[in-house]
């Protein structure tokens, strides 16, 4: 249940956060001159929610389903994901599956935020040492 949503949010979310990282540090280069350029902590923050915020709202269909079928006690999602995902788009059309995508993306942004704070904070200390 949980690997099913957890794997692609990170793969998601770190491929997200290097990706937006990138460009943005090719604008900052392009407008300092300096290609030493790294990111603040307030721009990793931002380069951070952006990304979370994205594989929040693209896991969210597997968030929904492994939440119903966690509290489904009657088996009315038929006991699969496979079940359960058809269940959502019969009575609720692919709308649906992005049912509480707001209170998800509110809720992880934040936390991604630091995390990628901490991260770029790391890995720009690793990279002096080398």
């Amino acid at each position: 249940g949980g690997l099913a949503r957890d794997v692609p949010f990170r793969v998601a979310q770190l491929t997200t956060f290097e990706v937006t990282k990138s460009l943005y540090l090719k604008a900052k280069k392009g407008r300092t001159g300096d290609d030493n350029a790294a990111l603040s902590a307030v721009e990793a923050a931002v380069c951070g929610a952006a990304a979370g915020s994205f594989s929040a709202a693209i896991t969210n269909p597997l968030d929904r389903i492994k939440t119903l079928m966690m509290t489904d006690t009657t088996n009315a999602y038929g006991g699969s994901v496979v079940a359960c995902a058809s269940k959502i788009l019969k009575d609720e059309g692919i709308g649906g599956l992005f049912a509480g995508v707001a209170p998800r993306v509110g809720y992880i942004a934040p936390s991604v935020c630091i995390f990628f704070v901490t991260y770029e904070f790391v890995q720009q200390k690793m990279q002096k040492k080398e």
